[in-house]
């Protein structure tokens, strides 16, 4: 049962992936035209002929005159649930008109497509992605705290340098001791190297700035199975519920409540 729960939490929180050194920019080998040829040519996306009509756009600009297009064709691809192909595009705005908002638009939604491809290579490169978009906005705005966590969320949760990744956590944990994503990126470090009592103090600094934050939730109870202390487990998922405001939400919750009870016999 425990198994199960864990696999449950993991689909909404971000889960560690390692992978070899990256550099600062991305490849200049995309696979994300490959993908989106495959795709329109497999007649497996919505929206085609308008994409198709954009890019042909796309050849007729240059320069600034590009970010707008590649704005409507990063929705396109978002909208059909193609974050990685929408984030790259994203990233090509952004390079096309550099600011720190589009910077940092294009590298969340890049980070936020690092687990939706199983396939190695499109996840090194949403990485590569990633990382760079935050740097760039990290260029513009030395001193902005959303652009550090962007960056150090990357080197965490993408990279073979968590730990680098953890140093500017805490540091901007030392200047900023209840920033919500600080805690929520380092809780989920702590789970996943055994520290369940920190991760549970993590996400007990979220819910008292964010009550309504069921993915803290989940994760707290995930660290009190860790602790197998499966009464709290219940209690903390069981407070969710009341505040789940979507329907299936809160039935998932809790179909998970009524298991760890069946399993505990309570």
């Amino acid at each position: 049962m425990k198994k199960q729960f864990l696999l449950i939490a993991a689909g909404l929180a971000v889960t560690l992936i390692f992978f070899f050194g990256f550099s600062n920019k991305p490849p200049k080998k995309s696979v994300y035209s490959e993908l989106s040829e495959t795709l329109i040519d497999s007649l497996d996306i919505p929206g085609e002929e308008k994409i198709l009509s954009l890019e042909k756009d796309l050849k007729k600009k240059s320069g600034v005159q590009k970010a707008g297009i590649y704005h409507e064709l990063a929705s396109e691809w978002i909208q059909a649930n193609r974050l990685t192909i929408g984030g790259d595009y994203l990233r090509q705005a952004a390079d096309a008109d550099p600011s720190y908002e589009n910077y940092m638009h294009a590298g969340t939604v890049l980070f936020d497509a690092m687990n939706t491809d199983t396939a190695q290579q499109m996840r090194m490169n949403v990485i590569y992605g990633a990382r760079y978009c935050f740097e760039k906005a990290m260029d513009i705005k030395p001193e902005d705290t959303e652009a550090k966590i962007g960056l150090a969320t990357v080197l965490v949760q993408g990279t073979n340098q968590p730990m680098d990744g953890i140093l500017m956590l805490r540091k901007i944990d030392n200047e900023d001791p209840g920033n919500v994503k600080v805690n929520m990126v380092l809780g989920n470090f702590s789970i996943m190297s055994g520290q369940y009592d920190k991760a549970i103090e993590r996400f007990t600094t979220v819910l008292e700035k964010d009550s309504l934050n069921l993915q803290a939730r989940y994760l707290m109870a995930e660290s009190y199975l860790g602790m197998q202390d499966t009464i709290n487990a219940i209690n903390t998922l069981e407070k969710g519920l009341k505040l789940a405001q979507d329907v299936e939400i809160a039935e998932r919750i809790r179909q998970d409540i009524n298991s760890l009870k069946l399993n505990k016999n309570i």
